[in-house]
């Protein structure tokens, strides 16, 4: 009986890690303090803007009216805001992260889960592993702070998601590895502590990530007082970045934005009971699970199970890998699985064999239970899993608000912010956001404020 307790609470903390903030391993900084030392910006950089992108875990697009945290009300009272920002498939944390700052939807930049095998590699990733998060060959694209660096430009990230990962034997200048528990106030005395350094050494990207958001939303809810006081606990913190950057000279960007809302698990699926997955790796539970396997004759009857048996319950849907809808764009024939099983919105699917353990009723009830809200869905026409969008700053127009969009659309705008060129694919679109910019505004020129 202990042992099977035991059982349980390992299963608890994995399906719970599985699905809420985006949890790295503690880590080491990529770069020793010697080599920041010599590494400045070039003379063509340092006249750039810059562009703090603040990442705030799990806001979900309807917070800021519901709760008017100050700072946030203030930046986009005085600058942009959206009605929602969407979040490409799946609307999970690891792979939204990584769209917008590659502007490439997960099928393309590989992070096509939190937690996810591939076939080719026959290796898993997964974000409370260290040694495949911060491994930079899982990664497909670009992020913007390797653009920068290879450019010339200095860059800086904090906690953000793939950071740091060596990605083109590049990383950002400054690097905070992950540590759970770092205060939020910490988080951004460290961005100011960045942009008081000497101009040749300043970044001019600056990413900047806060989970508690996301944490508070899966365990008590959207609408919940401890949510709400997680919202403006981070936004307190805020107005101290924003009276910063109000005294400043130079040209600073704010872009605040989140990786997906969040939304109430209505019912739970188990799919313990399917005999024909019993030969395949599973990704993990939740919204949307992945199956793979290397023996091509158990995709066909693992498929029709599932379809009669979602015909019946309907809280489901099953895919092959080849029939995946193409607005998804997933692509990553070896990571995105050989069959697919997406839940219907507020259906969480289960499947305890991933653990490979015996299937006993204590196990899947421990697997189902975990996280009374959450998402991964499919949040193209749902309003519930949509992020936040704000931008301020001299180069964006003021008091203006948006209609929803990709988020893969923030990736070239904040190109353009910085002036850069890459010669890497994406999928996103300046013309998206141009409109929100002031018109040949430049930090060097008169009066674009």
């Amino acid at each position: 009986m202990n042992k099977l307790l035991k059982i349980v609470s390992i299963l608890i903390a994995t399906v719970t890690l599985s699905c809420t903030k985006a949890t790295h391993v503690v880590g080491t900084p990529v770069i020793p303090p010697s080599k920041i030392q010599g590494k400045v910006n070039t003379t063509e950089q340092r006249i750039k803007p810059y562009v703090i992108m603040i990442s705030i875990d799990g806001f979900r697009s309807d917070y800021l009216e519901k709760y008017t945290p100050p700072t946030l009300t203030e930046w986009a009272k005085t600058g942009v805001k959206s009605k929602g920002i969407i979040p490409s498939f799946p609307s999970l944390t690891f792979p939204n992260h990584i769209s917008l700052v590659t502007g490439r939807r997960p099928g393309s930049h590989g992070i096509v889960g939190n937690f996810f095998y591939d076939e080719k590699l026959k290796k898993t990733y997964g974000m409370t592993d260290t040694s495949s998060v911060n491994n930079g060959s899982w990664y497909h694209a670009e992020p913007l702070w390797i653009t920068a660096e290879k450019s010339g430009m200095l860059a800086a990230t904090y906690f953000w998601v793939g950071s740091e990962a060596k990605i083109e034997e590049t990383t950002s200048t400054y690097i905070m590895p992950y540590k759970d528990g770092v205060p939020n106030g910490e988080r951004v005395d460290k961005v100011i502590d960045w942009l008081k350094l000497p101009v040749e050494k300043r970044p001019h990207f600056i990413g900047l990530y806060f989970s508690d958001v996301d944490s508070m939303g899966h365990k008590y809810g959207p609408d919940a007082a401890e949510t709400k006081a997680s919202i403006l606990e981070i936004d307190g913190h805020l107005a101290r970045l924003k009276a910063f950057v109000d005294k400043q000279k130079e040209d600073i960007e704010i872009v605040v934005v989140s990786d997906h809302g969040m939304k109430k698990v209505e019912r739970r699926v188990d799919l313990t009971a399917v005999e024909s997955l019993k030969g395949f790796t599973n990704s993990g539970s939740g919204a949307l699970m992945y199956f793979y396997t290397d023996d091509d004759s158990l995709i066909e009857p693992a498929y029709k199970e599932l379809e009669t048996m979602a015909a019946t319950d309907g809280g489901f849907k099953v895919y092959r890998a080849n029939e995946l809808p193409a607005e998804w764009g997933m692509n990553d024939v070896d990571r995105r699985g050989d069959l697919v099983v997406l839940g219907a919105p507020g259906v969480y699917m289960g499947y305890s064999h991933r653990f490979e353990l015996e299937a006993s009723k204590e196990v899947r009830d421990a697997v189902l239970r975990a996280n009374p809200f959450t998402h991964g869905w499919d949040a193209s026409k749902d309003e519930e899993l949509h992020g936040l969008f704000i931008a301020n700053g001299r180069q964006f127009k003021k008091g203006m608000t948006i209609d929803r969009f990709d988020n893969i659309h923030v990736y070239p705008m904040v190109l353009k912010l910085l002036e850069l060129q890459t010669t890497q694919p994406y999928e996103g679109e300046l013309r998206v956001l141009a409109p929100i910019l002031v018109d040949n505004c430049r930090v060097r020129a008169v009066g674009c404020r």
